[in-house]
């Protein structure tokens, strides 16, 4: 079922997915094929990304690649056989972090304009991505599920502290003091590019989760859209993979 969201049924809603990185965890699969292309149930755990989109009518897709890219190209190609439209960006120096990934997506948004970021190696519940939607005014936010249930959610997930009033203030995945964990699904605008440059300024590595630590102490709120209870999963292993299949079967 399909949730119709009125704030922004007026204007088109991008998404941007991370799918640049090299997946080293998930060798030997990766070794000839990138990890958004890697098989769960036979499908690539990339197009159940675009696939959660499209229900969810954002059908605007930018997908950020890097290693190994032009077999994603080769997949999904312009989007139209997934009723969608994909447009791409290469990022050359995707072994930087995946902030740098987050950088390259901008000349494909209009200045100041509110989109979707979406991580390729996570299986997402469509209802994260539409209460997302409804809490458009909150942004920038971050879906947080306050109560993960699967070893995979939490073994290697980015932690969140939230405040009482529902700000994320602190981010990392090692931070020792948590009450949340980071699903992957952001609404952002153009303020975290602005924060990517100066996180690239002051680090060799740039990530979202510097990024977004930098916004936080430069005094711009990131909102917590508590998405507990709703199905995501990371799949970063081979034994991430093995429990995702069994989980999506209902054997687990």
């Amino acid at each position: 079922m399909v949730v119709k969201v009125k704030s922004v049924s007026d204007r088109t809603m991008r998404a941007v997915i991370l799918a640049a990185g090299c997946g080293e965890r998930l060798l030997p699969l990766t070794r000839t094929s990138p990890k958004p292309l890697t098989p769960v149930l036979g499908k690539p755990l990339l197009r159940y990304t675009i696939e959660t989109l499209k229900e969810a009518a954002v059908e605007d897709i930018i997908i950020v690649t890097g290693y190994l890219s032009h077999s994603i190209q080769e997949y999904f190609g312009d989007g139209s056989k997934f009723h969608v439209k994909i447009r791409y960006a290469y990022n050359p120096v995707y072994k930087n972090g995946n902030g740098t990934s987050l950088k390259v997506a901008q000349a494909l948004l209009a200045k100041h304009e509110a989109f979707l970021l979406l991580m390729s190696d996570h299986l997402i519940d469509v209802n994260i991505v539409n209460k997302a939607l409804r809490n458009i005014e909150n942004r920038p936010l971050l879906c947080v599920d306050r109560e993960p249930r699967y070893p995979s959610q939490i073994k290697d997930a980015t932690r969140v502290l939230v405040n009482s009033e529902g700000y994320i203030v602190n981010i990392g995945k090692e931070i020792t003091c948590w009450n949340g964990v980071d699903t992957g699904v952001f609404l952002l605008d153009n303020n975290a590019f602005e924060m990517m440059e100066q996180t690239e300024k002051s680090s060799h590595l740039a990530t979202t989760s510097g990024c977004i630590r930098r916004m936080i102490a430069n005094g711009t709120p990131l909102w917590a859209c508590d998405v507990s209870r709703l199905f995501w999963l990371d799949i970063d292993t081979i034994d991430d993979l093995k429990n995702a299949e069994l989980i999506l079967q209902g054997e687990k």
